[in-house]
């Protein structure tokens, strides 16, 4: 199994998983324009897909754990403030600030990355290496 395929397997499966908990609480489009709706779901799926996708592909491929974790803690806040009613849309706002989340999970990767480099040069400990 290679990083693409944990990554493609990964994204796939947490979209579905998203999306159909997203969709089964109330989460819709509507818009009289075909195009609009089409663009809409698209921006969705895709994005759900890559939230998942890009911090696995960077867990097996080079072992940054943090962009899963942030990734992981992200989804667990966005069902914390669904299930306590601390924000007024929070499965939707899941859905369109993907870009933002997606950044986050990746600039924590990119520290970790620069953590463990500069300890790996140190003491030739903890260096990026793939998983699979």
């Amino acid at each position: 199994m290679t990083p693409r395929t944990v990554a493609a397997v990964g994204g796939v499966l947490y979209a579905i998983g998203v999306l159909s908990w997203l969709f089964a609480n109330g989460v819709h489009f509507s818009s009289q324009d075909p195009t609009k709706l089409v663009f809409g779901a698209g921006y969705a799926a895709v994005g759900m897909g890559l939230v998942a996708a890009v911090p696995l592909y960077l867990c097996s491929r080079l072992s940054l754990v943090t962009p899963v974790l942030v990734t992981v803690w992200l989804l667990g806040d966005t069902v914390y403030e669904w299930l306590y009613g601390t924000h007024l849309h929070p499965l939707s706002s899941y859905l369109t600030v993907w870009p933002l989340l997606l950044g986050v999970a990746v600039g924590a990767g990119v520290v970790e990355a620069v953590v463990r480099i500069s300890i790996d040069r140190s003491f030739d400990r903890f260096g990026l290496r793939p998983l699979v």
